[in-house]
């Protein structure tokens, strides 16, 4: 099984001290990764937003370059309006759901999700926004922050 990192994680590996131990930390079988088109778009974004400086640039060209960036095409439409009626507790597929109100995902959550799910990946996230679909449309690793400051001490 291959991963897909959430935005979050990318942001985690680019301002990491020991970038290569925070990727063997989070990807430990060394399976394939991959990120959405989606989370290349974000991180790009916050890098112009926060003024980043060149070499937290060239840390992020080295990290897209080690990964595997999957468009958001057709294919996974089906399997984002099933991820996004059941966090919404309106998937006609579901009688039963393990939260009793709404679970409001932002659209890109949404489609990093759907391809998760649609190519059988386990999606590691530093935040619970993916929480409720854990082993209902994909699995979900979730990483506390402070796993993180180790690499973050190396500087």
């Amino acid at each position: 099984m291959g991963v897909i990192f959430d935005t979050n994680i990318l942001i985690a590996i680019v301002r990491a001290g020991d970038q290569s131990g925070i990727l063997k930390y989070l990807n430990p079988v060394n399976s394939r990764v991959y990120i959405s088109i989606v989370s290349e778009g974000e991180i790009k974004s916050l890098a112009v937003q926060n003024k980043w400086g060149s070499n937290r640039i060239s840390a992020l060209e080295r990290l897209l370059n080690q990964i595997t960036v999957v468009d958001v095409t057709n294919v996974a439409l089906n399997t984002y309006s099933e991820i996004d009626s059941y966090s919404q507790l309106r998937n006609p597929n579901f009688n039963k759901y393990p939260f009793a109100t709404p679970r409001n995902m932002g659209k890109n959550d949404l489609w990093i999700a759907s391809l998760a799910a649609f190519l059988g990946l386990e999606l590691v996230t530093a935040d619970s926004d993916f929480d409720h679909l854990h082993e209902v449309f994909c699995d979900v690793k979730r990483i506390d922050k402070e796993e993180f400051l180790p690499f973050f001490n190396k500087n």
